[in-house]
């Protein structure tokens, strides 16, 4: 905001006039505090809203005269002192240069500019019956969402970027707006709130608005339907849901909650069964094919490798396995049967959602849920246990991880998963608290008022220590490298180190660092996050099959300097111990070529120098 600008808005933060303290039924007090006939008072209201010289606390106080005269009367005036819903959007839309919050019993005017305190930003405003309105800002937004309000509006943060002005109207009873619609059947069940932003010359943000709205007791309708966030369309004159998100119903706070992504005036409506109609189609979007097709290429590569594997196994059955070289394919496995649930999650909702105004989640869809949730937590818990086994590896050293060691943690994994899986259960069978919600046509998932406490706070717990552990093993793994006494050493312990360090990257899910962050942070950057997530987390198998080969090929090397060894070994006449000689034959794993050649460097310290010129 321009320096001019900030001049010019004149400073009136609570403004006395209320048109409804006349205390006399049928009557409401004018601008000069004389009480006159709500009929009277329409009129002089009209008169003044239509005068373009008026100014604008003028204007705001007039309009909130001429709400307090509609409200409840049974009078129809001609159009000459009767206001449309397009002029009052373009009234509250005009209303600029003054900062005020004009309070009265049946509506609340507030005009703001979001960044006038260093404390705190203007993000909305609430009303509640037989108290007023209120302005929402950061600091009392919790306590405004967590209460009994009859209506509020809430702008994202992002939202407000170059805003220099918010102008909100909230209607208690809005009688001018009950029968706008003749045309969809659609009634209307709540307050109505008036949206507008004034910005500056700065880039567009996208816009995002929370809405929450109360049913209004004269307004609640009979039989069954369907409650609908929407807004007026000045030019088809209907109420629409364009741009809005389904109704949903918060039973803790008694109210129904959405989101728009533009401004004009919302209110809930009802619309009877029988003429519930479709508002959107069964098409993925881009989101979700790419989620899909990276999650189907996973699965695909996992199979890949326990395909080889198992050949080799078959091929070469002496040859085992170190608990250690076990975890990634743990880790991958858990990854795969998790988006082979989601995978059946997505399509089962997907095929079997009614209505695109459904919400609560069917039973298939609530198990299947659950089952992906588990999961979902398993896999956390065996990424942990990786770090842990590699911490245990590379900076412990002693006691190696074992078969045993490994078991006792799948164990525990599993009994964190039931516990945190069975207490989700537990809560979602009282309905009060909302834990679940279905996602029409996409998904059934935690609802975005408690996804926080069951996906983004562990998630970022098992990050945190999964990322402490990949620094100190990586720390331990460069310094070992370095201390490597030729450049051959150094270059295959770095070789090493790099399996190792992306078998942790791939393992702790790369992809989850960004997950968590996309539910609580703005529309664009959620956007680009979310791509990130899901291609670095959907392509893990491609990860793994590159993981696999190096492994593999190190395997493979290793083997190659047993075979040399146990040659040289012959070539030098150093006797080995049968016990050595039959783990030679039985065992391929890395703990054999350290055995050999501490035997073979004991006699000949430059034993193995003169195998790497050969």
């Amino acid at each position: 905001m321009t320096a001019s600008m900030t001049s010019a808005i004149v400073s009136n933060s609570t403004s006395p006039y209320n048109p409804d303290s006349c205390g006399i039924a049928g009557y409401s007090k004018l601008l000069n505090n004389t009480c006159v006939p709500k009929l009277d008072a329409q009129i002089i209201a009209c008169s003044i809203l239509r005068n373009s010289s008026s100014d604008t606390d003028r204007v705001a106080k007039a309009l909130s005269l001429y709400i307090s005269s509609v409200t409840n009367s049974s009078v129809t005036l001609n159009t000459t002192n009767t206001l449309s819903a397009d002029e009052i959007d373009n009234i509250v839309k005009d209303l600029t240069n003054i900062n005020l919050s004009l309070s009265s019993n049946t509506s609340f005017i507030a005009v703001q500019q979001p960044n006038q305190d260093e404390n705190a930003m203007v993000l909305g405003a609430s009303f509640k019956r037989g108290i007023g309105g209120d302005i929402i800002d950061t600091n009392n937004e919790m306590n405004v969402t967590d209460s009994f309000v009859t209506a509020a509006v809430i702008v994202n943060r992002e939202s407000l970027n170059g805003v220099t002005s918010l102008n909100l109207l909230i209607v208690d009873k809005p009688t001018e707006y009950e029968n706008i619609d003749n045309s969809t059947n659609k009634t209307l069940t709540s307050s109505v709130i008036v949206v507008n932003l004034q910005r500056d010359d700065s880039a567009y943000a996208p816009l995002y608005l929370s809405l929450y709205f109360k049913l209004i007791e004269e307004y609640i309708p009979t039989g069954t339907g369907k409650y609908l966030c929407s807004f007026y369309n000045t030019t088809t004159f209907i109420w629409s849901e364009t741009g809005c998100s389904s109704a949903f119903y918060n039973q803790q706070f008694n109210r129904y909650e959405c989101h728009c992504t533009h401004t004009t005036s919302f209110a809930l409506v009802w619309l009877p069964q029988s003429l519930l109609t479709e508002t959107s189609s069964k098409t993925f979007d881009a989101q979700d094919i790419a989620s899909l097709i990276t999650q189907l290429i996973s699965i695909i590569c996992f199979l890949i490798i326990m395909i080889h594997a198992t050949g080799i196994r078959i091929i070469n059955p002496l040859i085992g396995v170190q608990a250690l070289n076990l975890l990634p394919l743990i880790s991958t496995a858990s990854t795969t049967i998790l988006f082979s649930f989601y995978i059946a999650l997505s399509l089962t909702v997907y095929t079997q959602t009614s209505s695109s105004y459904q919400t609560e989640c069917f039973s298939s869809s609530s198990v299947l849920m659950f089952i992906t949730y588990f999961f979902l937590i398993f896999m956390f818990c065996v990424k942990t246990i990786t770090g842990y086994f590699y911490f245990l590896r590379f900076v412990r050293l002693f006691p190696q991880p074992s078969h045993r060691k490994l078991l006792i943690m799948l164990i525990i994994s599993f009994l964190i998963s039931s516990l945190c899986t069975i207490l989700t259960i537990g809560l979602n069978t009282n309905s009060s608290y909302n834990i679940t919600q279905l996602y029409p046509y996409e998904l059934c998932w935690f609802n975005s008022n408690v996804i926080y406490y069951f996906m983004t706070i562990p998630i970022c717990l098992f990050l945190f220590f999964n990322i402490i552990t990949i620094i100190l093993v990586s720390n331990s793994l460069f310094k070992h490298a370095r201390s490597a006494a030729t450049s051959k050493q150094i270059n295959e312990r770095l070789k090493r180190c790099a399996i190792v360090l992306l078998s942790s990257c791939v393992t702790q899910g790369i992809g989850w660092i960004f997950g968590p962050f996309i539910s609580f942070i703005g529309v664009t950057a959620g956007e680009v996050l979310g791509w990130i997530f899901i291609i670095l987390n959907g392509l893990e198998g491609v990860w793994s099959i590159l993981l696999y080969i190096l492994i593999r090929t190190q395997q493979m090397d290793e083997q190659k300097h047993v075979v040399a060894a146990i040659e040289l070994s012959k070539a030098s006449g150093i006797p080995l111990k049968k016990n050595e000689k039959l783990n030679a034959k039985r065992s391929n794993n890395v703990n054999k070529p350290q055995i050999i050649r501490k035997k073979i460097i004991a006699v000949h310290p430059y034993a193995f120098d003169d195998l790497h010129k050969r």
